[in-house]
């Protein structure tokens, strides 16, 4: 499976010779409002001076860290480089053979599990359009009597957003339970809702893993961290085939200074709701754009067939007017309609509504010229005078 992602505006830059920091990119899912204050003032108060030493192969502050910030034993959670990490690792631990994945989904669970198990047969459990992506929490669980080795799901959903409550999960891992089949559950975007986490569960349960992340709350994307958090047992597994020095020392101590920064967390928090509903009744407004109600720092939107235009046009459309958006048909089970795109600064979002707006102007004006040249061809066909400018 192709690896595409959000995020890669080097890349695109380079194609259209344009200057990376002219671009705004709404491909990728990043707080905007940066680096957390303390991490920031650690980071240039001799943090630097860091890379002179070897990381702490067992990130013990990290991990001390970690385990107040949630209120659970240090033993169950183990500190990566970013939850990819993980992802990569989880097959090859578990012997994982026949998985049930709930779509559409991050691409890499599935180009994990094809690289790193020959004999891995992926089923895809999908949620639909028509239900408004939301997981069908009853199908679910009828679906996991049919003998899956383990179940693949991310809460809120990448991209759709959605938000699956948690006393649902709590019967989808009852039932796994019951099964004996893991719970792969990946909460990386979970920081923006933290009441639906099942984190406290992971601890004690026997077939809950959960994956974490600290890219996309804390906007620590280019020094990749994130952690695994679930029971001591399964956790010492991990440790022992683990890398040594995967998380770097830079990472380590701007996790450490995030995760204690409250109100920089307070503030995300706020900041995120209200600039999405800004953002989603702006996309509203432009006749064509569906929004979905997200539940994190991004929302999936779905352009109506009456436009014409798929999400591909849409976005190279917007590359010469300096915004980025995500087309997600390489998705499964989405179409060519559907793109994804970030919760950015006000000003930032904003100007991603005024370029959608004048790509919508753009489509009419050429639907009405269109409309007037078929008008006149018919006209003349039949001897009739064309028509005339008012000019």
């Amino acid at each position: 499976m192709d690896k595409i992602h959000g995020g890669n505006i080097y890349e695109m830059a380079r194609q259209r010779g344009i200057d990376s920091r002219k671009i705004i990119d709404f491909s990728a899912s990043i707080n905007p409002l940066g680096l957390s204050p303390r991490a920031k003032k650690k980071l240039g108060k001799g943090g630097l001076e860091a890379v002179l030493h070897y990381p702490d192969a067992e990130c013990g502050e990290l991990r001390k860290t970690l385990a107040q910030f949630h209120g659970i034993p240090e033993d169950c959670l183990l500190p990566g480089a970013g939850s990819t990490e993980f992802i990569y690792s989880l097959p090859r631990v578990l012997k994982l053979e026949r998985i049930l994945l709930v779509t559409p989904a991050f691409s890499e669970y599935e180009n994990a599990l094809e690289t790193q198990s020959r004999d891995c047969r992926i089923h895809f459990f999908e949620t639909r359009e028509e239900d408004g992506f939301e997981l069908n929490v009853e199908g679910l669980l009828l679906a996991l009597t049919q003998g899956y080795d383990a179940l693949y799901l991310c809460n809120p959903n990448n991209p759709t957003g959605i938000l699956a409550e948690k006393k649902d999960l709590l019967r989808v891992l009852a039932q796994a339970e019951r099964e004996k089949a893991w719970l792969i559950l990946d909460e990386a975007f979970i920081d923006f809702v933290p009441e639906e986490s099942l984190i406290r569960q992971a601890v004690v349960s026997p077939r809950l893993i959960i994956l974490r992340s600290l890219t996309k709350f804390f906007a620590l994307p280019g020094l990749r961290a994130g952690y695994l958090v679930s029971n001591s047992g399964m956790i010492e597994e991990f440790s022992r085939v683990k890398e040594p020095w995967t998380v770097n020392a830079l990472a380590q101590i701007a996790a450490v200074e995030s995760l204690q920064d409250k109100a920089y967390a307070d503030q995300t928090l706020v900041y995120i709701r209200e600039e999405r509903e800004n953002l989603a009744h702006g996309l509203q407004g432009i006749p064509g754009f569906i929004p979905y109600p997200g539940s994190a720092n991004y929302l999936l939107v779905q352009l109506h067939p009456s436009l014409n235009l798929s999400a591909a046009e849409l976005r190279e459309k917007m590359i010469p007017r300096g915004v980025l958006i995500r087309d997600c048909q390489s998705f499964h089970h989405l179409g060519p309609y559907f793109f994804r795109v970030a919760v950015r600064t006000h000003r930032e979002n904003q100007a991603l509504l005024k370029a959608l707006r004048q790509v919508h102007k753009e489509i009419l004006k050429k639907e009405w010229n269109s409309e007037v040249r078929i008008q006149d061809a018919d006209e003349k066909a039949a001897g009739l005078p064309g028509l005339k400018s008012s000019g």
